[in-house]
């Protein structure tokens, strides 16, 4: 397999890259491994001095040819903290309690947490967006423990199903 091309650097990105080493973050190993790279250590050499699988490493040097030394920083995510007031979550937990069938003419007849989350947040306009762990973290806290979903097919007609139904019977 051809060597990992690494960009020529310059002064200020290998002065950079060397400050990036003295901190103790997630970014050190990564100026580490562009360090090496353009001291001529080839991908199998850095992966022995760092410890760090050759996708990583190779990963890492193609994000500093295209990005600089922005390319190796960690990335902050930007997810919207999304607050849900008392009011909403005690709809929330109104609806999860009652039959989906029965109270809102719905197809099935019990809620599954992604079914819930959408319902509330594309049918009824409660939030704009909330996930299914978010739903069950709210009803968590409210004492209602959720499960997923079971097809029960109920009870057959056939006088050897509850043999059949625990393995004694073929």
């Amino acid at each position: 397999m051809r060597d990992t091309f690494l960009r020529l650097l310059s002064d200020d990105e290998r002065n950079m890259l060397y400050d990036m080493i003295e901190d103790d973050e997630e970014s050190s190993y990564r100026a580490k491994i562009i360090l090496l790279k353009d001291k001529g250590y080839t991908v199998p050499e850095i992966r022995r001095a760092t410890n760090h699988h050759d996708i990583n490493i190779r990963k890492w040097i193609h994000r500093f040819n295209e990005h600089g030394v922005e390319g190796i920083m960690p990335r902050k995510h930007k997810h919207k903290l999304v607050k849900i007031s008392v009011d909403v979550e005690t709809k929330i937990v109104e609806i999860a309690s009652k039959n989906p069938r029965d109270s809102y003419g719905l197809p099935f007849s019990t809620w599954s947490l992604r079914v819930l989350a959408g319902y509330v947040s594309k049918e009824l306009n409660l939030v704009d967006s909330v996930s299914h762990t978010e739903i069950r973290n709210i009803l968590l806290k409210h004492g209602i423990r959720y499960r997923q979903s079971k097809v029960t097919l109920g009870n057959s007609s056939d006088p050897e199903y509850d043999l059949k139904k625990r393995g004694l019977k073929n």
